[in-house]
């Protein structure tokens, strides 16, 4: 009795679920036809169509022109079909494109967007498209290159240091734009942002750059592409130190007291920026040298600086005007007798003659109070021999004056003895 219920159990389902598949069947073709009798054509909104923009095989690509301005954008589209076709349509059943065709030419086109459906079967009218256009400019883009200057304005030098020329590598730049935007750009720097007070060189990298027009406003970066890379700015650090500078003079006499000669260095002392950052902060420097007999009172001597490898003026001073001090001093002629003429460092094996009588017209300065009473008896012309060498015959040689009485007073100018050397 229990398997003749189970039969007919299953009978009684099986004969159930062919009624609800009929009964699916017979909904689907109710709603096809009420679809196609009752509501054949219906409008739908799709939202946030994305525009696709091209020009693959456009004439704009065969000229080498490019959109400057275009960013991605969405449209809204109102569309007509059939329920059937159209009833289930999302932004994924339709593209939207911007139609280049009119671009011929460097400009700003206002150009219009073309909505297709994705199913070519389906027969889907456009109603209505917003925005409808879009403003694109479009330019010829090209790359030039630039001098990249160095820019770190709040990098600085520590007490007792400075900063020396800073540079930048690479030192060029090349920069693809419009030709129109290439054409504004007057300076492009390699700017590093940080701040720092620095006591020893370094190297700072960045990618910041900024450009610059004719007129020193800053140009809109989104309009040009630059390289990825890295600049580099090398920060040279100098120790400042001071030199003292002075003049040595030659042909002195022995004892002469030098500090009769008041001379005046025009820039005296100097600031010096050195790389050597463990040197001595002060030195002195000896600018050049003057002979005694040379010494002129109302001339003004020029001397080069020496300055020592990796160093460099803080001033850009280069050269001195050494002028003497006359204030006190004069001068007066003599004559000098043979008699008061004297050699040193003759060699033993030599022997000596003046075959000059006398010197004429010898210029000696000095203090005036010592000018005043000094005599010719005071004074001395002097000979050294000390390079004399193998040489032998008659020779000149020009005399040293002093006086072994003063000690201040010196002769100026060229006082030539002419002397017979033999053996």
């Amino acid at each position: 009795m229990e398997k003749v219920k189970g039969k007919g159990l299953a009978a009684k389902l099986g004969s159930d679920l062919g009624q609800r598949i009929l009964a699916i069947v017979l909904a689907i073709i109710i709603w096809l036809i009420l679809s196609i009798t009752q509501y054949p054509t219906i409008s739908k909104t799709v939202a946030n169509v994305p525009v696709d923009f091209t020009l693959s095989g456009t004439i704009a690509e065969e000229k080498g022109l490019s959109a400057l301005n275009f960013k991605d954008m969405n449209v809204d589209v109102v569309i007509e079909g059939m329920n059937y076709e159209i009833g289930g349509y999302t932004k994924n059943d339709l593209t939207a494109t911007v139609d280049v065709s009119s671009v011929t030419k460097k400009g700003t086109y206002k150009l219009d967007i073309d909505v297709k459906s994705t199913h070519s079967s389906d027969k889907v009218s456009i109603l209505s498209i917003s925005p409808e256009t879009v403003e694109v400019q479009f330019d010829a883009i090209t790359s030039k290159e630039f001098d990249l200057t160095p820019s770190a304005p709040n990098i600085s030098a520590e007490e007792g240091y400075s900063l020396g020329s800073v540079s930048c590598a690479p030192s060029k730049i090349s920069i693809t734009g419009a030709d129109n935007d290439l054409a504004k750009i007057a300076k492009a720097y390699a700017v590093v942002d940080t701040t720092q007070s620095l006591s020893d060189d370094k190297n700072i990298t960045t990618n910041k750059i900024v450009l610059y027009d004719k007129n020193d406003d800053t140009l809109d970066s989104s309009l040009y592409q630059f390289p990825d890379e890295e600049y580099t700015l090398s920060f040279p650090i100098f120790k400042k130190k001071t030199g003292n500078l002075k003049v040595e003079f030659t042909g002195v006499p022995t004892g002469f007291d030098l500090s009769t000669l008041k001379y005046n260095i025009s820039e005296n002392p100097i600031s010096i920026l050195t790389s050597d950052l463990d040197d001595q902060s002060e030195e002195d420097i000896t600018v050049g040298t003057i002979p005694l007999s040379e010494v002129d009172l109302d001339k003004i001597y020029t001397f080069e600086i020496p300055y020592s490898a990796g160093e460099t003026s803080a001033d850009g001073i280069s050269s001195v005007n050494v002028t003497f001090d006359k204030e006190g001093l004069t001068s007066k002629v003599f004559e000098i007798p043979k008699s008061q003429f004297e050699v040193i460092n003759k060699p033993t094996s030599k022997s000596v003659s003046f075959d000059t009588g006398k010197l004429t017209d010898v210029v000696i300065y000095g203090p005036e109070d010592v000018i005043k009473q000094l005599k010719a008896s005071d004074l001395t012309a002097q000979i050294d021999l000390s390079d004399l060498g193998t040489s032998a015959g008659s020779m000149i040689k020009n005399a040293t004056i002093y006086s072994s009485k003063y000690k201040n007073i010196w002769g100026a100018g060229t006082n030539e003895i002419q002397i017979t050397i033999s053996t």
